[in-house]
């Protein structure tokens, strides 16, 4: 694989970007999660088969996170891939946490302005009961956005699903 993403991403590229933004947010991280810990996981089998990108501490247990940087806010998050693509992770969201590995929480950082960043954080349980509610009413598709290959969430379109939590933080707040 050379590139990921529908923008073409170099495959190391992308990974070295999200290893220096990882760091550069980390503090904001651990706030946002009021984790003692937390570990970047990218490229290995976790990431891989879960989309876990790292692993949080938090009031002594381990939780699953899945992490997006970007660099300008949309007002939503997306998720990758169409449902009928096995790989999707509309499938790793609405599926039943039990033994298998899947994570917890979303967490998308977003540039606003020079000093601003929009945090997004998804309780992923919470918000797979939602995309299950979608998918049985025949509404998951409108959320589609073919151009993207992913479905994308406005969260103007969220204010009543349980789960989402956003906020807005300056870079003097995640020191």
């Amino acid at each position: 694989m050379t590139n990921r993403g529908w923008y073409n991403i170099d495959y190391q590229a992308g990974f070295n970007l999200e290893t220096e933004l990882f760091k550069d947010y980390l503090p904001l991280l651990k706030k946002i999660l009021n984790a003692d810990v937390v570990d970047l996981v990218t490229r290995g089998l976790i990431d891989k088969a879960a989309g876990t990108d790292a692993i949080a501490l938090i009031e002594g247990k381990v939780y699953g996170i899945s992490l997006r940087f970007r660099t300008s806010d949309y007002d939503s998050f997306t998720l990758n891939r169409h449902i009928s693509d096995k790989y999707s992770e509309v499938h790793k969201w609405k599926g039943a946490r039990s033994n298998t590995i899947k994570p917890a929480y979303f967490i998308q950082v977003a540039n606003t302005s020079n000093h601003k960043l929009k945090v997004i954080r998804v309780n992923i349980d919470a918000f797979g009961y939602y995309l299950l509610h979608l998918e049985k009413t025949d509404q998951l598709e409108q959320y589609y956005k073919s151009h993207l290959k992913s479905y994308e969430f406005p969260l103007q379109q969220l204010s009543n699903v349980t789960g989402i939590w956003s906020k807005e933080f300056t870079l003097y707040d995640i020191v």
